[in-house]
């Protein structure tokens, strides 16, 4: 398990957004034997979710309805759990009273079975991490796991990010030119005759961007493609 928890805790020291986080988390889940995994920094009276990583790219309006629904775990259930501490193992028990088209999803989406591991700093409940499926963990890799979720914490709360992050449909080789391109500065017609193309198609690259982030304009898309790490 040294082996497991060195690999691991190198990869989080050199994660730099939300995207290198997503990744490893991901790393960590096929390593267990889970299909994936993620994280969430809950806001300080446990009621909402701060800030959501997932490696599963389907799960984004998953949790935007989950946290919505008035069935979802109260307040003092989520604590209850986090105060528990240690790895802990759910069944399809724990969506017992929350509203069928939750738990509808929940199957879909690979939510019904997971192991989490409750997230504690300087005495306050913050988080939790969770992975999809039910691997029969020994003692030494449960240690192991829990280690390796508290390092990737305290990684991913160094950034100051917000809101939730799934991983967004891989970029073209192409794409990436064209947006690493408008990231120096240069227009489309700029770009179009740098790359040999017309400028329609610059632009409908970086429209096929957008369409993948759900970005509003030019800037944005480089400034989410750059945040998540997406020309590497």
């Amino acid at each position: 398990m040294l082996a497991f928890f060195e690999s691991h805790l190198g990869s989080i020291r050199k994660a730099r957004s939300d995207g290198d986080i997503a990744e490893v988390l991901q790393e960590i889940a096929t390593a267990l034997g889970f299909r994936s995994g993620y994280v969430i920094e809950y806001t300080a009276d446990l009621r909402g979710a701060k800030h959501i990583i997932d490696s599963h790219r389907d799960r984004s309006q998953w949790w935007q309805e989950y946290f919505r629904s008035p069935n979802r775990a109260a307040p003092n259930r989520v604590a209850e759990i986090l105060t528990l501490g240690g790895v802990q193992v759910f069944g399809a028990e724990r969506y017992e009273g929350i509203e069928a088209s939750i738990v509808a999803s929940a199957r879909k989406l690979d939510m019904l079975e997971a192991v989490m591991v409750p997230v504690s700093f300087a005495g306050s409940l913050v988080g939790i991490a969770g992975f999809a499926g039910a691997a029969d963990l020994s003692a030494a890799q449960k240690t192991a796991l829990e280690l390796v979720v508290y390092a990737l914490f305290a990684q991913l709360r160094s950034f100051g990010s917000t809101g939730i992050f799934v991983p967004p449909e891989a970029l073209t080789p192409r794409e990436k030119e064209v947006i690493s391109l408008s990231a120096e500065g240069l227009t489309s017609v700029e770009i179009a005759e740098r790359l040999g193309m017309a400028a329609r198609t610059v632009n409908q690259h970086v429209d096929n961007v957008a369409d993948k982030l759900g970005t509003k304009n030019r800037t944005h898309t480089i400034a989410e493609v750059i945040r998540h790490g997406l020309l590497h």
